[in-house]
């Protein structure tokens, strides 16, 4: 595992071994989560950036990718398939662990998606 030294603002260095302190917490340990939080927040924005992408694009996607998966990173189309996961499996070689939307192309723009919701029945008592 690579490690790596950073500096941290003196303000922000008093606040993590005081919050630390009081939680029981190593520093590392704190430090790491709160990085691995702000990254999730991040990637969930860029997959947020790319459903938008999708849905700009939607009109041209359907003449082009009716009926096919499409990758979209970076705002771009970047693969197609009609296979799911060759689609899937082409992209992670190629671009590793990134977010990358993969989306099918329907006619309407964001496919419906239905579960069945819970039941209520009447107790014999």
């Amino acid at each position: 595992m690579n490690t790596s030294s950073i500096a941290l603002q003196p303000d922000l260095v008093e606040r993590v071994h005081r919050i630390t302190k009081s939680k029981g917490d190593t520093v590392k340990d704190f430090v790491n989560q709160a990085v691995r939080e702000r990254l999730e927040q991040l990637e969930d924005q860029e997959l947020k950036d790319e459903v938008q992408a999708f849905e700009r694009m939607h009109p041209q996607l359907v003449k082009q990718y009716l009926g096919q998966f499409v990758a979209v990173h970076e705002g771009q189309i970047v693969d197609a398939d009609v296979d799911f996961e060759a689609l899937f499996l082409r992209l992670e070689k190629r671009l590793g662990d990134v977010p990358v939307l993969i989306r099918p192309v329907s006619v309407e723009p964001t496919p419906e998606l239905r579960a069945p919701g819970p039941r209520l029945e009447r107790s014999a008592g």
